[in-house]
């Protein structure tokens, strides 16, 4: 986030943040901040809920766009009700200053995880399935995110994934807050759509959810570049390194998503979030046998992100040692080593043919140790017994 404007912290250091008073809302401390906006946490003493504050800041409220946004993030996030979206709870003005109250996340950023490494293809797609359920949510209520990415999303330490920052959403029933033509969003996750200046519809964000996908099997971003410039360039003549050569340890129907989702012509994609959401549950239907939710809390465990303590509080000593020991195994990397990658290919062309497919966090091992094993034949099947016989 940029650092806040000199006239900004002056007026916020007047008032020792862990002794304001918002509403019914105590402030406990700072979350952070951005050119725009100041997150806290707070409390609503009564009742014992923690929650984030998000105030515009002094010289934002001077902007009347900067306010409209605020006010439109606001609106849309009342609209919602759904489990993959952070809640809007309170719209609070005081002292000539505007605060949204809203559910508290307690967990990392997509983007803090991508950092630390790219994400295996399972965890990779149960977070792009609840990403997609929650855009097709906004899609209904006639909501455009626009600035879909990593950092927009978070995940909880109970395995959900939550959607935030409607900051510069689109309500398609609305005038527009930019002038026509001009781009709104941050430049690598555009959509060729945005970067031309063209009209918008919800398919733009399923672009924007094809390179959230990519970066989080990658590690990079699709489309890079030294200028925005260059990258809108990339983006409208859809030069990218395809996804099975940067990531050839992603299953094919995965890959395909992907692929589908990053067209540059909207009509080649998924015709809505819904449909993509679909394709993407049914790839987890094959590779995924626990609970979404559990496979994440276990993906954060071993990313560090969540203790031992705060994982039993929702699995069992059983459960968690499943997913430790499968973690073990595979370690969430990419496999190296030719016999690896033959095999791989070989199994992943008999996937896509058969339509079934191991799962993620053993398709690699196994794979290696198949082919050093070589298993004996299995024995001969025992005779049948008549109905009846004993």
């Amino acid at each position: 986030m940029r650092a806040v404007a000199a006239t900004d912290r002056d007026k916020l250091e007047k008032a020792p943040t862990k002794h304001r008073k918002i509403g019914a809302y105590r402030v406990l401390g700072e979350l952070g901040r951005g050119g725009m906006a100041q997150v806290y946490k707070g409390l609503h003493e009564t009742i014992q809920r923690e929650v984030a504050i998000k105030e515009l800041l002094p010289d934002a409220q001077k902007d009347k766009e900067s306010l409209s946004r605020f006010h439109r993030e606001a609106l849309a996030l009342a609209a919602f009700r759904h489990q993959n979206i952070v809640t809007l709870y309170d719209l609070v003005e005081k002292n000539d200053s505007l605060f949204m109250v809203m559910e508290y996340v307690d967990g990392p950023t997509l983007q803090d995880l991508i950092k630390d490494g790219y994400l295996p293809p399972d965890v990779a797609a149960v977070v792009g399935a609840r990403i997609a359920s929650a855009l097709d949510h906004a899609h209904f209520r006639h909501i455009i995110h626009r600035d879909l990415k990593p950092g927009n999303v978070m995940l909880t330490k109970t395995g959900e994934v939550k959607l935030m920052d409607f900051g510069i959403a689109k309500d398609v029933d609305l005038v527009a807050l930019t002038q026509q033509g001009m781009a709104v969003g941050t430049p690598a996750y555009m959509s060729p759509e945005q970067v031309t200046g063209v009209q918008l519809d919800p398919r733009t964000d399923i672009f924007s959810l094809g390179v959230l996908l990519y970066e989080a099997l990658t590690g990079t971003r699709p489309f890079q570049g030294r200028t925005a410039g260059e990258i809108f360039a990339k983006i409208r003549d859809g030069k990218y390194t395809p996804l099975a050569k940067a990531a050839p340890h992603v299953p094919a129907p995965l890959a395909n998503v992907v692929k589908r989702a990053l067209e540059v012509s909207p009509e080649k994609r998924f015709p809505d979030a819904a449909a993509m959401r679909r394709e993407l549950d049914l790839f987890l239907a094959h590779v995924v046998k626990v609970s979404h939710p559990a496979l994440l809390m276990g993906f954060l465990h071993q990313r560090q992100k969540l203790t031992e303590t705060e994982a039993l509080a929702h699995l069992t000593h059983a459960e968690l040692g499943v997913l430790k020991e499968n973690a073990a195994e595979q370690r969430y990397r990419m496999p190296t080593g030719k016999l690896k990658w033959v095999a791989a290919v070989v199994l992943l062309s008999l996937a896509t043919a058969t339509g079934v497919y191991l799962t993620q966090d053993k398709w690699a091992p196994v794979v290696e140790k198949k082919v050093a094993d070589q298993p004996a034949p299995a024995s001969p099947p025992a005779p049948t017994r008549s109905p009846g016989k004993k």
